[in-house]
């Protein structure tokens, strides 16, 4: 019988399940650059057959929101919401609080107030409009960057590692691309159908209320115009690999090839993210800061692996770089060792021998 070697099954294991993820990553990117069309940097507009929308949409959910907000429930709400902090405002005047100044600048804003929320719906409608068609006036020929991409994916990083991290990082970047843009899509129409409620406490003159109503009223404008940062990316990238028969630049290798590839969809998160973050600053902020307490948590099991408990205490309290700033000054105070002793350990001897600088005096039991 013939003997088999567990390490050399244990490696045959491993490569084929590097290769597995190789491979699952890659179609993942591949399949969404065949997949991804004009329709996913698209804005949804009410479909009307009049010019710039003006009219009755025909298409959900717009017909419902025009329903609401010309002459409905939401445009009723509003208003009186408005008059209500204004009237808020004129109560306060009563026992001498607040100023002259404030009152009168109060009833100025309310009827500016009123007038956005009875033409809110209209001001969206052409918003929308508006964007969507420089979006597609900017976009080229997805399909034309999608295949020079596909191309460029055709040949093989030869060095496992390497072409494990770009596989999984473009394949990554691709879907959270196509999330985010559903993410979007989403969010502009809850936020077209609130921003009544919302004019009209930014518009209320109410001391706090006001303040942080019209914060959030204005993250509208950096959601409506998201595609067209990404509009412009694929244009240069069209007009640098896609354009004509011959490439304006050519990779000169595989993994120049597959981080052309991988770099488009990464960039385009990146894009997407930072105006994303103007929309919900809450929501990239709980992210960042999950993302951040995993790093810290690697980081404390890593270095309690390497330098013992109280570099994983440093990186618990300080972050990665203490501890490996930590890590390194007791490799190199014990001498490159790889016992992982600590460098307060190192200082401990055995027996009663005790390190030339320490005092016997002090010692528990010792002789004065």
């Amino acid at each position: 019988m013939t003997n088999i070697s567990l390490t050399d099954v244990g490696i045959q294991w491993f490569e084929d399940i590097v290769d597995k993820a190789i491979e699952w990553f890659q179609q993942g990117l591949t399949s969404g650059y065949r997949s991804i069309t004009e329709s996913v940097f698209s804005t949804p507009t009410p479909q009307t057959g009049e010019p710039f929308g003006f009219g009755v949409p025909t298409n959900e959910p717009w017909k419902t929101i025009y329903g609401d907000l010309v002459g409905g429930e939401i445009m009723i709400v509003a208003l009186l919401l408005l008059i209500t902090c204004v009237q808020g405002r004129n109560t306060i005047r009563i026992f001498n609080i607040g100023s002259t100044y404030e009152a009168r600048k109060a009833r100025k804003t309310a009827w500016t107030g009123g007038i956005l929320i009875v033409a809110w719906y209209w001001v969206a409608a052409v918003s929308v409009y508006f964007v969507d068609a420089f979006t597609l006036v900017l976009i080229p020929s997805v399909g034309t960057v999608a295949g020079a991409m596909v191309d460029l994916l055709a040949s093989s990083v030869e060095n496992p590692a390497l072409a494990l991290s770009l596989n999984i990082l473009g394949g990554s970047a691709m879907w959270a691309l196509q999330s985010l843009f559903f993410l979007r899509d989403v969010l502009l129409i809850v936020f077209i159908y609130g921003m009544p409620i919302g004019i009209a406490l930014a518009y209320g003159n109410l001391p706090v209320v006001s303040r942080i109503a019209s914060r959030v009223c204005l993250k509208f404008v950096p959601l409506l115009v998201m595609p067209i940062p990404v509009a412009l990316l694929f244009h240069g990238y069209e007009l640098l690999f896609g354009s004509g028969t011959v490439p304006a630049v050519t990779p000169d290798s595989a993994f120049l090839s597959h981080l052309v590839a991988v770099s488009l969809p990464v960039v385009s998160v990146v894009l997407v993210w930072k105006t994303f973050s103007y929309a919900t600053p809450r929501l990239t902020r709980t992210v960042e800061t999950a993302a951040g307490a995993a790093l810290t948590a690697g980081a404390v099991v890593g270095a309690g692996a390497a330098a013992g408990p109280w570099a994983a205490s440093m990186a618990a309290r300080w972050g990665p770089r203490a501890a490996a700033g930590h890590v390194i000054a007791n490799r190199v105070a014990n001498g490159g060792g790889e016992d992982g002793d600590t460098f307060q350990s190192a200082l401990v001897t055995d027996g009663d021998r005790l390190p030339a600088y320490r005092r016997t005096g002090n010692e528990p039991g010792g002789t004065r």
